[in-house]
């Protein structure tokens, strides 16, 4: 019964998202005033394919830059969230029935007092506004609950890219890394963990990657040390999680847009 409960949430937005397409995307330079006028208009035809039953949710995070960042490093991260994965293969093969002048008159009906020439300005500057786009679908595999009440524009996600190292990776997460975070949403100590597979990606994503594990903390909250008190066994856990992947430097996000 405890897996169901934690398989109806992949990011705590949609309660049914089981799949999600996570897109990082790299702005031009000078071009992030324009970026945000084109997810406002965009935002507007993902809640009409929300409402239409196309999928369960959409946000749009902002990346905390760092002093490692290279040229390539993403501004912001878009998700799209789905029920299964049918729902996101059809939302991502609609190539052949989407029409922009059909998106446009749906973000036109939204956005009451846009024009539909002004809002077709806006959408023509994407290429210009985006540099690189890194699509990742990604699957839920584990989850603790998530509390601390809704989400709201301003809070903060974490994420960590994952290289799978051993066969039983996934196992390790499940089984050492999950009831180690439980424990902390239980002590009121964390809001939610979360564990995701890459099962597709586009040609620009980055091919070494295999998992991702997000987490959304509570504020000046310090965790327990130890997932067990023995210090033995402790030794040999941390010893399997740390043969079982390579796990590259933890990235913050924040949320500015989401769906109602």
């Amino acid at each position: 019964m405890k897996k169901i409960i934690v398989f109806l949430l992949l990011f705590p937005l949609a309660i049914n998202a089981q799949y999600a397409l996570a897109e990082f995307i790299v702005l031009n330079e000078g071009m992030e005033s324009e970026y945000h006028k084109l997810e406002k208009v965009w935002g507007a035809w993902h809640e009409n394919s929300i409402e239409k039953g196309e999928k369960s949710g959409w946000a749009v995070w902002k990346r905390t830059a760092t002093e490692n960042d290279n040229e390539n490093a993403a501004h912001y991260v878009v998700f799209n969230q789905f029920s299964t994965k049918e729902q996101m293969d059809n939302y991502i093969n609609n190539g052949d029935t989407f029409s922009m002048n059909k998106a446009v008159s749906v973000m036109k009906s939204k956005l009451k007092g846009m024009s539909t020439g002004s809002i077709k300005k806006i959408v023509g500057l994407e290429p210009k506004i985006k540099k690189q786009v890194r699509a990742y679908h990604l699957q839920l595999l584990d989850a603790t609950p998530f509390t601390g009440g809704d989400l709201k524009v301003g809070d903060k996600m974490t994420f960590a890219p994952m290289i799978q190292k051993s066969d039983d990776y996934e196992q390790v997460e499940s089984y050492i890394a999950k009831p180690y975070f439980l424990q902390q949403v239980m002590n009121g100590k964390h809001r939610w963990w979360a564990f995701t597979k890459i099962i597709n990606r586009n040609d620009n994503a980055y091919k070494e990657l295999t998992h991702i594990a997000w987490n959304i903390f509570v504020p000046n909250s310090e965790f327990d040390e130890r997932v067990v008190e023995n210090e033995f066994v402790q030794k040999v856990l941390t010893e399997k999680i740390n043969s079982s992947r390579e796990m590259r430097n933890p990235q913050e996000l924040t949320l500015v847009y989401q769906s109602n």
